[in-house]
């Protein structure tokens, strides 16, 4: 039976709590709270608690998480661990022959700490979960840790959130094509879209909500040098609870990413198909574990130039295929709802307790 368990994250604490006694630790927490919510915990820990320790992040000797993965492992309670995604500077650190390449010592120092850190936590952790069979798969390749040691569990979504969401927000086009997230994940390859689609779709606009300034001016000049910057609507960052009204305001939601290590979790893709936005997305990572082509949403292969301009087009013009497309998201969605991811998780947890 478990006790207690110790979720050191931001996304299941609030599902957890409706079955299992919780802990909530911060990541970030400013001043004298963090510290004090810290000690706490580790009080906690010395009396044994704690069954579960979940972390949702690699630990840093920053916030004194470090020191909080090796105290639960003296207390005895289960040690979790999260891997997010494989990032490309990793894959760059294991090839001594680029620690002599001027390109890449921009990594430094704290690069390969961060990367003997993510080693070692993946061989003491007792167990560790990613989102996709994909990550899976990297994370055996890149780190050497066994398969069964990685539990796969998909990321949740807040369905009704998005499902529920009435939208006042109106999005300029015909269609209005929404792309949501960091600036630099892709945002080229819809730009070089536009510019095959503008005179087919001269009322079209693509609308690019994210963060990252370096990218959105490059993307600004390249949208000039294509002549398509009146169908380019930049937004730059929108707080949260602005995000569904995005959503459900928009024709057609674009993921273009083109490398696998950018997508490697979905969840931005399982908000807009909870939002009942037909989603058109690349081929990459784990996005064919959510995605089956023609059925719940499009899938397009990057590399080829021509792939993306055709997606967004046979969804413009087939109303059949966008409205299956977007019933059939939706329902999937519901299948990643956060009570149901819940569920995944303590199973985990009490198969770790047996």
């Amino acid at each position: 039976m478990l006790k207690r368990t110790c979720k050191v994250g931001y996304s299941l604490p609030k599902a957890l709590a409706n079955k299992i006694g919780v802990t909530y630790f911060p990541a970030f927490v400013r001043g004298r709270k963090y510290a004090t919510s810290l000690l706490n915990v580790f009080r906690s820990l010395a009396v044994k608690d704690f069954d579960i320790v979940h972390f949702n992040v690699v630990p840093s000797w920053i916030n004194g998480r470090y020191m909080l993965f090796n105290s639960a492992k003296i207390s005895g309670a289960s040690t979790i661990l999260i891997i997010h995604g494989i990032i490309q500077k990793e894959r760059i650190l294991y090839d001594w022959r680029t620690m002599f390449d001027p390109s890449v010592r921009r990594f430094g120092l704290n690069s390969y700490k961060g990367l003997a850190s993510i080693l070692r936590f993946c061989k003491i952790a007792d167990k560790i979960v990613t989102y996709s069979e994909f990550m899976r798969t990297s994370i055996v390749t890149w780190y050497g840790v066994n398969r069964d040691k990685i539990a796969v569990i998909p990321n949740g979504v807040e369905v009704r959130r998005f499902s529920d969401c009435d939208s006042e927000l109106t999005l300029e086009g015909d269609p209005a094509i929404l792309y949501l997230g960091d600036l630099g994940k892709g945002s080229d390859v819809l730009i070089q879209a536009a510019a095959k689609l503008r005179s087919e779709l001269p009322k079209m606009r693509l609308h690019l909500v994210g963060w990252s300034t370096p990218y959105r001016a490059a993307l600004e000049r390249m949208a000039k040098e294509e002549e398509v910057e009146k169908h380019v609507v930049f937004h730059g960052f929108v707080l949260p609870e602005k995000i569904p009204q995005y959503y459900k305001a928009a024709d057609i939601c674009v993921f273009p990413s083109r490398r696998d290590i950018e997508i490697p979790a979905g969840m931005t893709l399982l908000e807009a198909m909870a939002s009942g936005t037909p989603v058109v997305a690349s081929n990459r990572g784990g996005t064919s574990e959510i995605i089956s082509h023609g059925e719940n949403g499009i899938l397009f292969e990057p590399d080829d130039a021509d792939a993306l301009p055709k997606a967004i087009l046979a969804l413009h013009q087939d109303s059949g295929l966008k409205k299956t497309i977007s019933h059939n998201a939706f329902k999937t969605a519901t299948k990643y709802g956060w009570e149901k991811i819940a569920e995944k998780y303590i199973s985990l947890y009490k198969h770790l307790r047996e």
